[in-house]
């Protein structure tokens, strides 16, 4: 790797989001009637049974928690979720039984969080938890999920979501997406940034980053300053957030002064439709395969779901993680031979392996293991004439922390992604 006289400045939310700043070298458009209907194969996606009939049996109840807050909205993944439900629902159902999904949204208020938990399970009597997305809500609730039997599918942030057996995400989280992206600048993040910047040789400097922004222009110019041109900047922010740091860069004319990384949620078209000026200065951690429908079937099928059941929502990262949340467990619940309970459910997502999809380089799955990582290798995207292209292809998430070692030496003791 280059020089080690490089240095690496880190911005991080204090609310939970990050953003690094690294020194370094360097749609389908298809509507038929009955979405989702037919027969699955290698270029078809279908949603459940595929029968194209209206479920209308006893309800399943499946919920949900998303966090909503001034700056970041999380309710993306649940709602993708329920499009996909919603979709099963139009084409069999479980069974002849439609899903019933119950989604709450939470302010970052643990209280709120461990009360919404109790509620999904106590009262609304769901048989599982699937599509959350929050701050802080895999720590709140962790031990109560465990102590209840439930393992969450759902978009994970927050440490608890890759350290503790009751949740399985379907994206890497901040900390492993920049890891990826810091790895295609040869710098990580989020405590990994300075773990992987002292075995490296580079030089970190922490920035806290309080939400919502409200001067991106001082923040950024500290970060540049501190980096230096030849230097390089990491964002690690929806794009609720991200904008102001973008616009601010294109305002103070050092786009191309330093090299830009970011973790996945930016890597979308809107993004790239709004700043050309990045164009060919990116290098963002796709967590998932890039957000096209001409990657495979299942990234088809969810321009599709989106047009039809949700129409508000852009093809974005946060609409892949809906869509696999709802595809993976709806995957368990058809798996189920007899009831369908909370116990046979949650049993039913730990048997989860090899569960393919064109929207990750492995397999995923989930097991019976003290934590979940499933999604470890991804790809780097950069932004092209308002697209958003392959930059570096599918690439294992270096083993900075223990727990990505341990994870890849479970699945090949059991076998857990290796369908393909």
């Amino acid at each position: 790797m280059r020089s080690t006289k490089i240095k690496i400045g880190f911005a991080c939310a204090v609310s939970g989001v990050v953003a690094l700043m690294l020194a370094t070298w360097a749609g389908a458009s298809g509507t038929a009637a009955a979405v989702g209907s037919g027969t699955a194969s290698a270029t078809k996606s279908v949603c459940g049974a595929g029968t194209g009939k209206k479920a209308t049996g006893t309800p399943i109840k499946i919920g949900g928690i998303d966090m909503l807050i001034p700056g970041v909205d999380f309710t993306t993944v649940g709602k993708v979720a329920k499009a996909y439900f919603d979709c099963v629902n139009d084409n069999g159902g479980i069974n002849g039984h439609p899903i019933n999904y119950i989604l709450y949204t939470e302010q970052l208020n643990p209280a709120q969080e461990a009360a919404l938990a109790r509620k999904l399970i106590e009262k609304d009597k769901v048989v599982g938890i699937v599509g959350n997305t929050s701050f802080a809500e895999c720590g709140t609730n962790s031990k109560y999920y465990t102590s209840k039997g439930f393992v969450v599918i759902g978009a994970g942030v927050q440490a608890e979501c890759y350290s503790t057996p009751a949740f399985a995400e379907t994206n890497m989280g901040p900390r492993y997406s920049n890891i990826g992206a810091a790895q295609a600048l040869s710098a990580y993040a989020d405590g990994g940034v300075v773990q992987l910047g002292k075995q490296k040789g580079v030089q970190v400097k922490v920035f806290p980053t309080h939400l919502p922004v409200t001067d991106a222009t001082s923040q950024l110019i500290q970060m540049y300053q501190f980096a230096g041109d030849g230097g390089g900047i990491l964002i690690d922010f929806t794009p609720d957030t991200a904008p102001a740091f973008m616009k601010a860069a294109i305002a103070q004319g050092i786009v191309n002064k330093v090299k830009w990384g970011s973790s996945t949620p930016i890597a979308n078209t809107f993004m790239a439709g709004q700043f050309p000026e990045f164009d060919g200065h990116l290098w963002i951690n796709q967590e998932f395969s890039n957000v096209d429908p001409k990657v495979g079937p299942d990234t088809a099928l969810m321009f599709q779901i989106l047009k039809k059941y949700a129409p508000k929502i852009a093809p974005q990262a946060f609409s892949q993680m809906g869509f696999m949340d709802g595809k993976f467990a709806t995957n368990a619940l058809m798996s189920i031979n007899g009831a369908i309970t909370a116990a046979s459910y949650n049993a039913a997502v730990k048997a989860l392996k090899n569960q393919k999809t064109d929207m990750l380089c492995k397999p995923w799955y989930v097991g019976n293991l003290a934590y979940h990582i499933p999604n470890n290798t991804d790809i780097t995207v950069d932004y092209s004439k308002g697209n958003v292209v392959v930059k570096e292809k599918c690439f294992a998430i270096a083993p900075v922390d223990k727990s990505i070692s341990q994870t890849r030496a479970w699945e090949k003791k059991f076998g857990l992604n290796t369908g393909g």
